[in-house]
């Protein structure tokens, strides 16, 4: 790994907490809602993925074994790449509603409810950005493992031009996709209308599918991890618009319960 490469791949893992940083301060500014909110998101968030990684540890290695001796190649990866993307529907976004039930008053304003959805987008960008940062550290030395680091560092950047923007990338449309459904899920649970759960349900796990199939196909090392992203970028624009039209939906408030942020 050439010794520029290994320079700007240091900058990956930094501008991927960047960005996370970036939604919370940008949308606190604009809502003047309080940091307290941006961390219901992140604990939401670890919860539920500390469940689906229990979970995975348990039963996907089994399940997909399973499913790949019983079915044809691409019917297994078709259902597999769907497995894989409601764990993420059952777990994060079944916490997310479970979340909000106990309670309510996670969805009590639009704006509240738009800063637990990037609050959890956000904790999982600087989490993984800083886990990044570290493992770029360790490539770069002469540690144990450091070898093989740096020959998977250096498949990923000859596959994918300008590779150490694809983490900070990634970030920005995972972090829309969280925002959006969750602020689905809370709108759902504000109005009572479940519909609105399966819409942010179906968003995250269709996400997480086709980073499924990707994986399961082996695509990430035969073509550039930039198609992926390719893949699920409309699924970040379409979270644009949603919500804003999540945030005209939200009951309106008193004063007094519009100030109480």
């Amino acid at each position: 790994m050439g010794s520029d490469v290994s320079r700007l791949m240091l900058l990956a893992g930094p501008l991927m907490i960047a960005v996370g940083l970036a939604f919370v301060v940008g949308w606190k500014a604009r809502s003047r809602t309080p940091l307290r909110w941006f961390w219901a998101g992140a604990g939401i968030w670890a919860i539920g993925v500390v469940l689906k990684f229990g979970y995975a540890l348990l039963l996907t290695e089994p399940v997909l074994s399973g499913l790949d001796a019983l079915l044809p190649q691409r019917a297994y990866l078709a259902i597999g790449a769907i497995y894989i993307g409601l764990q993420t529907g059952v777990f994060e976004i079944g916490v997310t509603l479970a979340a909000a039930l106990k309670w309510p008053s996670l969805a009590r304003t639009a704006r509240r409810a738009v800063a637990v959805g990037i609050g959890a987008g956000a904790f999982e960008a600087v989490l993984l950005g800083a886990s990044a940062f570290i493992a770029m550290l360790i490539a770069s030395s002469n540690l144990p493992g450091s070898q093989e680091a740096r020959a998977a560092i250096a498949s990923s950047a000859a596959n994918a031009p300008l590779a150490w923007l694809v983490g900070p990338v990634e970030r920005v449309i995972a972090i829309l996709a969280h925002t959006a459904s969750r602020t689905l899920v809370l709108l759902g649970v504000t109005r009572r209308r479940w519909c609105f759960f399966w819409y942010g349900f179906l968003l995250l796990t269709v996400v997480d599918a086709i980073a499924g199939f990707a994986h399961l196909s082996g695509a990430l090392s035969q073509v550039s991890v930039w198609w992926i992203e390719v893949a699920i970028a409309p699924f970040a624009v379409a979270s644009v618009p949603i919500v804003g039209w999540c945030m005209k939906q939200w009951p309106e408030r008193t004063g007094e319960e519009s100030q109480a942020t």
